[in-house]
């Protein structure tokens, strides 16, 4: 497996390689978040496949793609100044820690069911609610048909 430091490396190639095709690909420089947004459900579709198939280098390649959206958000929500890459992981990061209190704090959670537990109680607090979970899986199957016909040529 590769050192921190390789991984730090290869993650700044990709941000290196985003940087250039955003600037001289005329494809990637038309692309927006709204443009992306079918083609990342697609890639996580595939990553799911992949998963179920236990296909290894199939979910290498396709996390690959999803990082690359990540980044590639990232790249053009930093274009107009919202946020970039960086301040995406800190907010990943922020979110872990204070999801893990049984780690990061004082909270007593030392069985799975426990953390569970914990994890809901977090996320109602966050403004989760049963109305997107809802739209979530109505719209899901459908983009699920959707990767299956573009699979069988369609």
């Amino acid at each position: 497996m590769n050192t921190v430091e390789q991984k730090l490396k290869s993650f700044e190639r990709l941000l290196t390689i985003m940087d250039k095709l955003r600037a001289e690909c005329p494809w990637d420089k038309k692309q927006t978040l709204e443009s992306l947004r079918y083609l990342t459900i697609e890639e996580t579709y595939e990553l799911a496949d992949a998963i179920l198939e236990k296909d290894m280098e199939e979910i290498k390649g396709e996390l690959g793609d999803l990082m690359l959206h990540m980044v590639f958000y990232s790249k053009i929500a930093s274009e107009t100044n919202d946020f970039d890459v960086a301040d995406v992981l800190n907010t990943v990061c922020d979110k872990l820690v204070e999801r893990h209190p049984h780690i990061y704090g004082d909270v007593v959670a030392d069985t799975e069911e426990a953390v569970k537990l914990n994890w809901e109680k977090i996320k109602l607090k966050v403004g989760r609610n049963l109305f997107w979970k809802v739209c979530l899986n109505l719209y899901l199957p459908w983009s699920r048909l959707l990767v299956f016909k573009k699979k069988q040529g369609g």
